[in-house]
């Protein structure tokens, strides 16, 4: 059986969630809803984050990569839930079909959170 490097075992639960577009007052207006059959076991692996510049302030943009299996519908914009401590990460450019075997995919994730 293929199994690309860096494919550790899918220990990790996550919650996929969709993001829904609809026109109101002739704007768009976005909103999420968990995804048939939401629950995904992965691999999560965080780097530290990445250090950039935003308004003059120093900031830290947490991102992680996310390995699963392949499922057709995950793409980019949608939301994951991570279930351990219930941070919300947003999947950041196209996942990536390993080999186009339709067997695994990496998420680039990106986490969505308040403050100043």
């Amino acid at each position: 059986m293929y199994k690309p490097a860096g494919v550790g075992a899918f220990t990790t639960a996550v919650k996929l969630q969709k993001r829904i577009a609809q026109k109101v007052s002739g704007a768009l207006e976005f909103s999420v809803e968990d995804a048939t059959d939401p629950i995904l076991n992965c691999s999560f692996k965080t780097y530290g984050g990445t250090e950039t510049i935003v308004n003059g302030s120093l900031v830290l943009l947490n991102t992680a990569t996310l390995v699963t299996w392949y499922r057709q519908d995950i793409q980019a914009a949608d939301r994951i839930l991570l279930i351990q401590d219930n941070s919300v990460w947003e999947v950041i450019g196209e996942p990536e079909n390993i080999d186009m075997r339709n067997q695994y995919l990496i998420l680039k994730v990106r986490k969505i959170s308040g403050g100043a």
